[in-house]
Parts: C-alpha cells; structure tokens; sequence
C-alpha cells in the first residue's frame, strides 16, 4: 500500500505539470503512460523530518488522488466537462508546485541541524524528474505548434486566424514550462543540487527559441506588409482582412513569447542586449526596451554605425543640397525686403485713398507670399514632395480655423474696419471705453496710445460691434467753453470781453465764426457759451488759452467769476416760561445744526 502511494503521488506531480500540454483524453493516456519510470515518494515519520514536511508530504498525497479522479473522469467526460477538468487540473499544478517548492524549503529548514538523507533524496528525484518531464513536453508542443504551422499553409483564409490561435494556445504553454524550468533550476541552487548541466542546457534552449521568434517576427513583418499593400491595391480582395488578420495574430504571438524567454535569460544572467535590439528594432516598440542597458547600447551603436553608413554614401549629395537650401531662403529674403520696401514707396507716391491698415495689409500679404514661394522652392531642393505638405497644411488650418473661432471674429471685423475705414494710424478716438491715438492696426487688434503714454491693445471685434468715436476724422473742431459772471455784472461788457478774446487768438479760426451766448441763468451765475472754431492739432492749445484769458481780462474788467453759495438765516424767538436757559453745549449744536 505504501509502495502503491509513493507511485501515485509522484505520478500526480508529474500529472499537474503535464496539464499544461494537455487535451483531453489523450493527455490522460499519454501520462498514465509514464508512471512505470516516475520516482517514488513516501510518507515519511514526523519523528524524522518534523511535522511540517510530514504535512507538506500528506498534502503531495492527497493531491495525487485527487488529480487521479481527475484524469480518471476525463477517459468518459464529454468535451464541455473535459475543459472543466482541464481548469482544475492547473489549479492543483501550481499548488502541487508550491507545495514542491515548500518542501526543499523545509528540507533546507531541518538540514541546518541535522542530515536528511531519505528526505533529501526524494527531493532530489523528483526535481530532476520534472526538469526531465518539462524538457519532454516542450519538445512534444514544439511538435504541435509546427503540425499546425504546417497546416496553415494550406488552409483557407477563413480558417487561418483559428489556426494561430491555436498556435498561440501551445506557445503560451511552453513559454510557462520554460517558466518552470528556470524555477526549478533556482530552487535546485537553493538546496545546493547540482544545477551547471541543466541551466546550460536551458540557456542553450532559450538561445535557440529566441533565434527562431526573431526569424518568425520577421516573417510575419513581412506578410503584413505584403498584405497591406495586397488590400490597398485590390480593396475588393475578401481574403486579404482575413489573412492580414492572421499575420497579426502571429506576430502579436510570437513577439509575446520572444519577449517572455528573454525575461528568462535575464533570471539565468544572460546577455539579452543585442535580442532586446533586433525585437525593438523589427516591431517598433522602443518603450520596452529602452530602460534595458545593454539593449539600448547595442541599438545606440547600430543606429550610430547607419548613420555613418548613409553619411559616407549620401553626405556629398545631402550637402549640396541643403547649401542650395541655405541659399534660396537668404535669396528669398533679401528679395522679400526688396519687395516690402518697393511697395511702401509706390503706396505712399499713389494717389489710391487707402488707410494704413491696407497698406500694411497690401505690403505684408505680397511679401509674405513671395517667402513662402521661396519656402517651397528650397524644400523641393531637399526631396521634399509638396503635394502631401500642402494637404497637410490644408487640413492643419481647418482644424486651426476651428479652434480660433474668436480670432476669426477679430480678423472678419479687422476686415470691416479696412473696408469701411472708420478711423486710421494717427486718429484720436474713442472705442471699447478707451480714449487715444491710434498707434497701430491690424487685421486682428488695434492698439490705442493714451494721453498718458499707456499702450493699449483692444480686439477688433471689441471695437466694430461698438461706438466708434473719431476725435480727428475732420480737419476743424469746435471748442466748447461755458463761463459764468455773477448776476450784478455787466452782460454787454462780458460778451465784449469775450469776442475780443476769440478775435485776438491767432489760431482760431474766422469761419466759421466763434459764437458767444449768455447760455442759462444758473442758481449762482449766469453762464455764456464760447465756442470758437479751430484746426484739429490745435483743440487743446485755444482750449488752456482761452480760459486762461478770460481769468485774466475779467479781473481786469472788474467782472467776477461767481462760486456756488448759501445764505442762511437765523430767527430769535421768545423762549416759553417755565423754560431755562440753554446749556452752552446745546446752544453749540444748535448753530452747528443751523
């Protein structure tokens, strides 16, 4: 019975690892199958080996019994409670693993005070069997995943994509008995077993598989490039989605697995840099790769001894033309200066009533598309086809018109006020609350000089949806002055002074002819308005003239300038009897109330 146990155990071991491998029935078969040669494995005393390997051992058991039921019912299942028993056959694998795994532990725990021959040697045995096992199994899926590549030669497109999941389903399969293989091998350094021929044996494998999954990515590269360009000439080809769909797949499949050995080879401490390169190199996926030292030097040294190679081939070619480059665009700006400076003088020499605005806008637009003529020119010296840049820029300035709605608006007023000249460089005005000189325009703003000497720059639409007040669009302006005398001066004497102050300032003008008129009989004053008439540039200059003249000859006339005033009245009453006299803090507040 014992012997029966050792057998059944073992055989479980090597059973959960082989669900991996498996399908069904034939899977069951094929692992009964290798029992007779399976190591045995006993129960051994708690006595001996403390209680904790006994447990470890009685669970290894167990487990063997159940993953027996397990394979036992597959021989009648149908195919539905088949992949049911295929789901909790992996279960107990990775726990019958880590239970494995638990024991050379304890193994390594009770060694430190004592030998453990029989313990010792099961452990042993049964990690060299399952090294020995795993190595079995990747070379029978091997087998299956070329049958099945084989197949999908000659299989129709339909079927195509079915195939390399299948492939894939075999491929992930031996990608974890290699992830088995590299832990078996560091737990057999842990508990000091010989491990030298079998991690060069599994080096020498990795290498091999790394080699052949760089040859398949850059098949599959290749199909998928063919076959793109098979779909883009014959769109109405049914095959070609499904079999690019499938190259995908194999190429999704096969970098997946590279990617996965060469993990390991990284456990094992081997050189991955140059693989890590040629993976990075084929599939364009530099973010992986990158944060590996040795890949990104070796892809470092290739990309540099390219260059150089193209350098020696093209360099003499290249230069040539980009000395051609360099010299159109200088050529094209000295002839766009040249431009720019021969339209402002026949804009300025033309009798063509245009405001600043067009002019700088006329000047600017031809200027502009002389560089940018020479732009294309020298970019056509390069190699560079102008038909993709031009629909490039096409959809980029849609796409930026779109963003820059606003703008557009500031640009589409910028355009009214060009067409409809409102005001030009050099106006005083007044727009969007702000009064100044207009210092410069353009399509999009307008920038205001106040009469302090702040520059403001206000956004055409602002402007145009807005009072536009134009202080100097006329040549003359009139100055409105009011001056009040007091009630008891002499009106005819004020109306005098006033005309022969007007008469007597050179700047202003005789027509039309200053006004002066007693204007309203105000509650101080009685106010006369003088408004005489003069040249723009000269407003301000009669404005400070004129009312510091009128101060001067009315005190010398005698005649006042009245100020607001109040005359308050005070009436005394009889105080009733009976009342005494206010406290001198009362009769206070009574005057400050008065």
């Amino acid at each position: 019975m014992q012997n029966l146990i050792k057998y059944a155990a073992a055989n479980w071991i090597i059973a959960c690892i082989v669900v991996l491998a498996t399908q069904g029935y034939s899977v069951a078969q094929e692992t009964s199958a290798k029992t007779d040669s399976q190591p045995p494995l006993a129960e051994l005393p708690p006595e001996e080996v403390g209680e904790q390997a006994n447990a470890l051992l009685k669970q290894l058991i167990s487990m063997s019994e159940t993953g027996t039921r397990y394979v036992q019912a597959m021989q009648d299942a149908n195919p539905e409670d088949r992949l049911v028993l295929e789901l909790q056959l992996w279960s107990l694998q990775d726990r019958s693993l880590d239970t494995l795994y638990e024991l050379s532990d304890a193994l390594m725990a009770l060694e430190k005070t004592a030998p453990q021959p029989e313990l010792r040697k099961e452990v042993e045995d049964l990690f060299r069997y399952v090294l020995e096992r795993s190595t079995f199994h990747i070379d029978r899926l091997r087998g299956k995943v070329d049958a099945a590549r084989a197949a999908r030669m000659e299989a129709a497109a339909d079927e195509r994509y079915s195939i390399e999941e299948e492939v894939a389903k075999y491929t992930r399969r031996i990608d974890e008995f290699y992830r088995i293989l590299v832990r078996q091998i560091e737990k057999m350094a842990e508990i000091g077993m010989p491990n030298e021929e079998a991690s060069s044996a599994l080096a020498e494998r990795l290498q091999d598989r790394v080699e052949t999954l760089s040859g398949r990515i850059d098949l599959a590269l290749e199909r998928i490039s063919r076959l793109k360009k098979r779909r883009k000439e014959l769109p109405d080809d049914a095959d070609a989605p499904k079999l690019l769909a499938a190259s995908v797949k194999s190429l999704e499949t096969n970098t997946a697995s590279m990617t996965a050995a060469l993990d390991l080879m990284d456990e094992l401490e081997l050189d991955t840099g140059p693989m890590r390169a040629e993976l990075m190199t084929a599939t364009q996926d530099f973010s992986s790769g990158l944060t590996d030292t040795g890949a990104a030097v070796t892809l470092a040294g290739r990309t540099l001894k390219n260059f150089m190679g193209w350098l020696v081939d093209n360099g003499p070619k290249f230069l040539l033309k980009l000395i051609f480059f360099i010299v159109i665009i200088l050529a094209f700006r000295f002839i766009t200066r040249f431009v720019r400076a021969g339209l402002n003088k026949a804009m300025e020499a033309s009798r063509l009533s245009l405001s600043q605005l067009a002019k700088r806008m006329i000047v600017n637009t031809v200027a502009n598309l002389v560089m940018i003529f020479g732009i294309m020119l020298a970019l056509s010296q390069l190699g560079i086809s102008l038909g993709p840049l031009l629909a490039g820029l096409g959809i980029a300035g849609f796409i930026i018109g779109f963003a820059l709605q606003e703008t557009l608006g500031n640009f589409a007023s910028g355009m009214m006020i060009l067409l409809y000249r409102p005001y030009d460089v050099g106006d005083m005005v007044d727009v969007g609350g702000v009064y100044g000189k207009v210092d410069r325009m353009s399509l999009v703003s307008t920038s205001l000089l106040t009469v302090d000497h702040q520059l403001i720059v206000i956004p055409n639409n602002k402007i145009w949806g807005d009072v536009i007040k134009n202080v100097t669009a006329q040549d003359i302006r009139r100055v409105d002055m009011v001056f009040g005398i007091s009630y008891s001066d002499d009106i005819p004497k004020a109306e005098s002074v006033f005309m022969d102050i007007l008469q007597s300032h050179e700047r202003i003008l005789d027509h039309p002819e200053p006004m002066v008129r007693l204007h309203t009989l105000g509650e101080s004053s009685v106010d006369f308005v003088v408004r005489p008439w003069v040249k723009v540039d000269d407003y301000w200059d009669v404005y400070w003239d004129v009312t510091r003249a009128v101060k001067l000859r009315f005190d010398e006339a005698e005649i006042s300038i009245p100020f607001p005033q109040r005359d308050v009245h005070i009436y005394h009453t009889d105080r009733p009897a009976g009342e005494t006299e206010a406290s001198p803090a009362l009769r206070q507040a009574e005057k400050e109330a008065v």
